[in-house]
């Protein structure tokens, strides 16, 4: 825990929750909050160079970092006409990813980098329990399930 299953399902279903309220969390908002909730393991990338002879994890590793995760979702919004918004959102999704990463001992995330190379963690949550990654599943369909039948008996109605 938390795997890319886990960092995807739980800011579905908040946003997807907060959505039956707040219409801007629509489907299309939702879908950038949760590329936000992947943008801190883009530093990942390293594994893949490292099997082809390129070190570069030191490179990478602020990506996984508030500052640097805010650098790239402040890039990747400049590519869309609501930047601002589109900022908020992958923040959001960001916001939820570090949410998560503190949970985990044998984990955590670099809070204060480059300040402070020290990695934060509560310590609730083995990186090897993925007891969270079920629970998140299930939380899933159901607002899923739910999220359908609204929205089946709305178009219903209309």
């Amino acid at each position: 825990m938390p795997d890319w299953i886990t960092h995807i399902l739980i800011p579905w279903t908040f946003f997807t929750i907060l959505g039956f309220k707040f219409k801007q969390f629509s489907q299309q908002n939702i879908a950038v909050v949760i590329m936000g909730a992947l943008v801190p393991d883009i530093f990942k990338i390293y594994l893949v160079l490292n099997q082809i002879g390129i070190h570069v994890e030191d490179f990478f590793t602020p990506i996984h970092s508030p500052v640097g995760s805010i650098l790239i979702a402040s890039i990747i919004s400049l590519f869309f006409i609501e930047r601002r918004l589109i900022f908020i959102f992958l923040v959001l999704g960001i916001s939820t990813h570090y949410a998560l990463d503190l949970l985990l001992f044998n984990g955590g995330m670099y809070l204060l980098y480059p300040f402070n190379p020290v990695k934060w963690q509560i310590g609730i949550i083995s990186v090897t329990d993925y007891n969270i990654t079920i629970v998140s599943i299930v939380a899933a369909l159901v607002v899923y399930s739910i999220y359908k039948t609204v929205n089946h008996r709305h178009n219903l109605a209309e």
